[in-house]
């Protein structure tokens, strides 16, 4: 694949995590992934107490916020911005198919433009080229097929992402059949339901994909977003 179709990752990788009562949401997780892309994207060793220090100090006086961290190379400094939110509601999601090859890989970039303009959808949802599922531009993504829920596998080709850990971690606990394997567009279109899972709006129901598919909001969907808030 051309240079040109991959992120430059001379633009730096940044992470966003969600604030709710003045505390960062599952701040260990977010710092040691960001951590782990910096040391191994650009060799520079980073002091994670430091790092959460400073942003679990600036989330103290904050009611829901989203906070986003970032790194930039070239400078070699790190910036953080916040912005007060409304607290994650239900969220209905809409995707639309896009296709690249290898996928974007386990780091965050800062260069997002193989995921902008998602059309009439809220979200892409990346596809490689043999039609395998791979993640959502900003998100994670689930279907529940003949009652098992299933997500694509942690390969090297998407994020591993911090709610999507949590989601999985809460399946096991109360004995949900789960399984993280290779799922294409075929089990997409004919799964009981999907999700999508992010940092910021938790677990939310997809409600369609273009030219493929919609669904209800379902039943483990709305299960899911209980009790993760309730475990946070």
């Amino acid at each position: 694949m051309a240079a040109a179709d991959r992120p430059d990752p001379a633009l730096g990788v940044f992470d966003t995590l969600l604030v709710r009562g003045g505390r960062a949401v599952d701040l260990g997780a977010h710092v040691d992934r960001l951590a782990r892309s910096v040391r191994e994207l650009y060799d520079v060793p980073v002091d994670a107490a430091v790092l959460s220090g400073r942003l679990q100090a600036g989330a103290q006086s904050l009611g829901a916020a989203r906070v986003r961290t970032s790194y930039e190379p070239a400078s070699g400094e790190w910036r953080i911005d916040t912005e007060p939110i409304e607290e994650p509601g239900l969220d209905p999601r809409t995707l639309t198919p896009r296709r690249i090859s290898g996928g974007l890989g386990r780091h965050k970039w800062v260069d997002r433009r193989l995921l902008a303009d998602p059309g009439d959808a809220d979200d892409v949802l990346l596809v490689d080229e043999s039609d395998g599922l791979l993640e959502c531009g900003a998100a994670n993504v689930f279907l529940v097929i003949d009652g098992v829920v299933v997500t694509p596998p942690l390969d090297g080709r998407i994020l591993p992402g911090t709610v999507r850990a949590r989601v999985l971690a809460l399946l096991r606990a109360h004995e949900v059949e789960s399984a993280e394997q290779p799922v294409t567009l075929t089990d997409l279109a004919g799964a009981a339901e999907v999700l999508s899972t992010s940092s910021i709006r938790g677990v939310q129901p997809v409600v369609a994909c273009s030219g493929l598919a919609s669904w209800p909001v379902g039943p483990t969907t709305r299960w899911l977003r209980e009790h993760l808030a309730g475990a946070e």
